[in-house]
C-alpha cells in the first residue's frame, strides 16, 4: 500500500501532523508512506520511524498552479492508494484531486466534494482533547480508516546518540556549563503580532535569571538578529551576563541537538516551543492575544508544560469575542499583557522544573 501525507507548512504544523503518519503505520504496518512538506522542515522529521520518504517543495513553487499540475503528474506515477491532506488549502486540495490517489481524505470545506473521497468535519472532541485541539484535528483525518484511533499520540522528534553528543560538545565550546540550568528562549514570534513586546520579554528574562540563575540561549532566525539584540539590550545588566547572545545554532537540526540538553524552553508560542515538547523538554509558552490557546497548548499540565494567554488574566478585554476575532487589535492587546500578570505562573514553572 502506498500512502501520501500532505502537510506542506508551517514548521509546527509539519511536526504536529507526524502523528497522522504514526497512526497510519499502526493501521497499515506494511505500507510505504511519503510525506510532502516544505523543504526546510525536513530536519524535524529526520529518522522518524513512520515516514519512508519525503517530497520536499518550496513556498514559491507550491503557490503556482503550474507547479501543482506538474507535481501531480509525478505523483500519479507513484500510484498512491491513499492520500491525506492535512494542509487543507486550495492548492493542496487541487493537488489531492489531480494526484490519482484512489482514496483521498481531507477536511470539510467548500471544495471538499471535488477534492476528496472522504471529507471530515474538523471538530475534535474536547472531552478527549482538553488541551491541544490541533492534535485532535489531525487524528480525525484517520477516523475514516480505523475504529481504533490512538487519540493519545503526540509528535516526537528523533535524535541519534551521536547528535546528542554533538549538541553537548557545541555547548561546551560556547562556554556553557551543563551542570547549571540552561534555558532556550523563543525570544521572537514568527511575526510582530505573535511577539511579546520587547520590554515585557526582557522583564520575563530578568525574573528568570534572578529566580533560577539560569544561562540563556536565544532562538530566532537570522533576519531577526537586530530585534533579538534589542531585547538583549532591554534586559538588566545581570541578565545580560547570563545570555550567550552570540551562541547561534547554524541549522534547525543543530538547534534540536542543542535544545535536547536544555532545562526548558520558554517564550513566544511557535515552532520552537513545539519542538521542545516533541523532545520532551519542559515548556512555558506565551500565546499571542489573538491565537486560540486551546488549539496549541499541547500537554499543558500546570507543571512540566504551562501556557499563558491574556484572556486568562483579563477576560473582560474579549467580551463575547473569540481570540481569533481580535487579530486586528493584537498589538494593542499586547500592551495589556504586562509581564507581572504571568509571574505567578512563572514561579510555579520554576518550582517544578529548576
Amino acid at each position: 500500500m502506498n500512502i501520501l501525507l500532505l502537510q506542506y507548512q508551517m514548521l509546527g504544523d509539519v511536526l504536529t501532523s507526524t502523528i497522522i503518519a504514526d497512526q497510519l503505520k499502526i493501521t497499515y504496518p506494511d505500507a510505504h508512506l511519503d510525506y510532502l512538506i516544505i523543504a526546510h522542515a525536513d530536519a524535524l522529521v529526520k529518522y522518524h520511524p513512520a515516514i519512508d520518504g519525503l517530497i520536499k517543495v518550496s513556498t514559491s513553487d507550491f503557490e503556482k498552479i503550474s507547479f501543482i499540475i506538474s507535481l501531480s503528474r509525478k505523483l500519479k506515477h507513484k500510484k498512491y492508494d491513499l492520500l491525506i491532506d492535512a494542509y487543507g488549502k486550495n492548492n493542496s486540495a487541487l493537488l489531492s484531486f489531480l494526484s490519482g490517489a484512489t482514496r483521498r481524505i481531507g477536511y470539510k470545506k467548500w471544495f471538499s466534494s471535488l477534492a476528496y473521497t472522504d471529507a471530515v468535519k474538523n471538530n475534535p472532541d474536547p472531552s478527549i482533547y482538553k488541551t491541544g485541539l490541533a492534535l485532535g484535528s489531525r487524528m480525525l483525518l484517520t477516523s475514516p480508516l480505523t475504529k481504533d484511533v490512538k487519540w493519545h499520540l503526540k509528535p516526537k522528534i528523533y535524535l541519534t546518540d551521536l547528535e546528542k553528543v554533538e549538541g553537548k560538545k557545541w555547548l561546551y565550546e560556547q562556554g556553557i556549563d551543563l551542570e547549571q540550568p540552561l534555558t532556550m528562549v523563543s525570544v521572537l514570534g514568527s511575526s510582530k503580532n505573535k511577539t511579546l513586546p520587547y520590554s515585557y520579554m526582557a522583564k520575563v528574562l530578568d525574573k528568570l535569571v534572578t529566580t533560577t540563575g539560569s544561562q540563556l540561549l536565544f532562538n530566532y532566525i537570522p533576519s531577526q538578529k537586530e530585534e533579538a539584540h534589542a531585547i538583549f539590550s532591554a534586559c538588566s545588566t545581570l541578565t545580560q551576563q547570563h545570555i550567550f547572545i552570540n551562541a547561534f545554532a547554524p541549522s534547525i537540526r543543530d538547534f534540536l541537538k542543542i535544545l535536547s540538553h536544555c532545562t526548558s524552553i520558554i517564550g513566544n508560542e511557535g515552532g520552537a516551543i513545539n519542538m521542545g515538547k516533541a523532545l520532551d523538554i519542559p515548556t512555558f509558552t506565551v500565546f499571542s492575544p489573538w491565537i486560540n490557546k486551546s488549539s496549541w497548548n499541547v500537554s499543558e499540565d500546570g507543571q512540566k508544560n504551562i501556557s499563558v494567554h491574556l484572556q486568562d488574566y483579563q477576560p473582560e478585554l474579549y467580551g463575547d469575542l473569540l481570540p481569533k476575532q481580535m487579530k486586528a487589535q493584537a498589538i494593542e492587546l499586547y500592551k495589556q499583557f504586562a509581564p507581572e500578570l504571568m509571574f505567578g505562573d512563572l514561579d510555579q514553572f520554576f518550582k517544578e522544573n529548576y
